[in-house]
Formats: C-alpha cells, sequence, structure tokens
C-alpha cells in the first residue's frame, strides 16, 4: 500500500512517542530525531510504504537510544489487560457447539484485540480502562465493515494448514482463541512472532504469556516460529530464509493488523490471504474502502481481489 501525505504526520508522531520511551535525555531526543528527519528527507515520497519506513525509522530509534524494546511496558499492560478480558470470552466460547458460530465469535474477538496498539496519530487506547475494550467486542458484529468470515471458514475447512501472522502484544492472547479454533478443525497452524522487538509487536515472550508455546508442546499440530526479522508488517526482501520457506510453501494465510496490509496487499500472492484488523487510521481505511474506527475480515484470493 502506497503512503498519503497525512501519513508523514504519523510517521514523525509516532517516531517521537517512542523517542520519549527509549530515552529521557533531551540531548539524544534531538540527535535522533535529526535522524529521523534526514531519514523521511530521503526516503519519504509518494512510492514509499509507512510500514517500510516505520521499521527504518523504529531501528535508528532504537539503536540510537540503546533501547532494544522501547514499548517494553506497554506490551507487558497490554498482556496484562487480555488475560483479564480473556476468561469471559472463553465462557462464550465454551456455551456454543456449533462450529461456525464458534469461528466467527473467536474471528471478532481476535479482531478487536487489535485495537491494543499506541501511538497511531487517529487511534487511541487507555490501558486502564478495560470496559472501553469490552463494549467493542460486544458491538463487534455491527463494527464489521467487511465480512468475509464465512469465505475464510469455508476455505480453511478446505486446507491442512495455516499461517497465522500476528500483530500486537496482548491482541496475541485474543489470537489464541482464534488459533484454537483452528485447531478444533482439525487443521495445523504455524503462528509467527517478530524475531526481535519493534513497536509493541508480539515476540516469543509475548507467545509464551499467552500461553501459545506450552499448547504447542501439548499439540504437535501447532507451530510457534519467528519471521527472523524486526520489521512493520512483512518485508518480504528481508525475512529469514527458515520463515520465506513456510511462508511460500503456506497453503493459507491469516494476517493480523494493518502492518500486515500495507506491506502485503499490492503483492500478488498464488495463496488465499485473510486480513483480520481495526481501521485505525485513515489512509488505511480509505484504501480498503471503509471508515475509521471498523473491523475487517477482508479475504484476498486468487479468485478474490
Amino acid at each position: 500500500m502506497r503512503i498519503r501525505p497525512r501519513c508523514s504526520v504519523c510517521l514523525f508522531h509516532r517516531g517521537f512517542k517512542e523517542i520519549q520511551l527509549a530515552t529521557d535525555d533531551p540531548t539524544l531526543q534531538f540527535q535522533v530525531l535529526q535522524a529521523i528527519i534526514d531519514l523521511f528527507a530521503n526516503e519519504l515520497n509518494e512510492n514509499a510504504v509507512s510500514a517500510v519506513l516505520g521499521t527504518k525509522r523504529d531501528r535508528i530509534i532504537r539503536q540510537m537510544t540503546n533501547c532494544p524494546d522501547p514499548y517494553e511496558e506497554h506490551k507487558k499492560k497490554s498482556n496484562e489487560l487480555a488475560l483479564k478480558l480473556k476468561p469471559p470470552l472463553e465462557q462464550a466460547l465454551s456455551l456454543e457447539s456449533d462450529p461456525y458460530k464458534r469461528f466467527r465469535f473467536a474471528t471478532l474477538a481476535a479482531i478487536v484485540g487489535n485495537i491494543l496498539e499506541f501511538d497511531i496519530v487517529e487511534h487511541s487506547l487507555d490501558l486502564e480502562k478495560p470496559d472501553y475494550i469490552q463494549s467493542l467486542i460486544d458491538r463487534a458484529e455491527q463494527e464489521l465493515a467487511i465480512d468475509h468470515i464465512k469465505e475464510i471458514f469455508q476455505l480453511i475447512q478446505a486446507v491442512q494448514e495455516v499461517l497465522f501472522l500476528t500483530d500486537n502484544a496482548g491482541e496475541i492472547v485474543f489470537d489464541k482463541l482464534l488459533i484454537r479454533e483452528l485447531l478444533q478443525l482439525d487443521v495445523s497452524v504455524i503462528v509467527a512472532v517478530k524475531e526481535s522487538p519493534v513497536l509493541n509487536d508480539a515476540t516469543l515472550e509475548d507467545a509464551e504469556v499467552a500461553n501459545l508455546i506450552s499448547l504447542s508442546q501439548q499439540d504437535s499440530r501447532l507451530q510457534v516460529i519467528t519471521t527472523g526479522t524486526d520489521h512493520v508488517g512483512l518485508i518480504l526482501d528481508e525475512i529469514s530464509d527458515p520463515f520465506a520457506s513456510v511462508f511460500n510453501n503456506a497453503e493459507f494465510i491469516i494476517a493480523k493488523g494493518m502492518g500486515y496490509y500495507e506491506t502485503l496487499a499490492e503483492t500478488n500472492l498464488p495463496k488465499p490471504i485473510a486480513y483480520l484488523f481495526r481501521t485505525k487510521c485513515s489512509s488505511v481505511a480509505e484504501d480498503v474502502g471503509v471508515e475509521l474506527g471498523k473491523n475487517l475480515a477482508l479475504l484476498r484470493s486468487i479468485n478474490c481481489k
């Protein structure tokens, strides 16, 4: 997805917020800001991809501040909040026996979990207000602007394995509900997290908190791997060889979050991919043709573009 002019504001705003998390030294903050300005001066143009620029920005911040994970505390709090919200969702699932209704409920919960993201200009989140997230779960159906859940469900039943690309910490706790439903459909699942920190994206540590590692040890149909990189979304030129093999051989991909849409939507993939996310910026919302603050279950496949 190509960048929009308004993206420049968010890219800079998010960079400044991240710098503040990484260091409280004003002199160093200015130095990092200058480096980011230089990056944007050289690479910010109408052909850029915001997720790629964001990745380069974040690498500069981490390197110059010597802070490997600026969003570490945000991630911990997100996981804690999601774990508190999970029991009633599991209870609701336990009361439903129909496979499609269970799958739909878990998919909607996973999409709402995508709300757990920070420092986007047009999106705000207060981790001290869990009732707000619960209210989004309660009205998830009403805010579903693109609904390809049934088509996704039908396609999944025709494959043996799904590659599940996770997005944020905290969100991965909600993802586990959907991953368990995939296993219930007798589909093997490969869950991919980031190799090392980038923004508040999930890593192996967050997969452990979500109990996905322990689940993979109990069920051989589940694997948890990394993309081998630290980028926003998926920059295919940078992924590790082992992950490239998994990605290229995947029968079906579930991609959580706007970053994957930004980096993969214009790639002609010879396999179906389901983008599950909430529109948290106008640029992405306009690209998919919906309003800001909506839920999406968007299927793209060879026969559905």
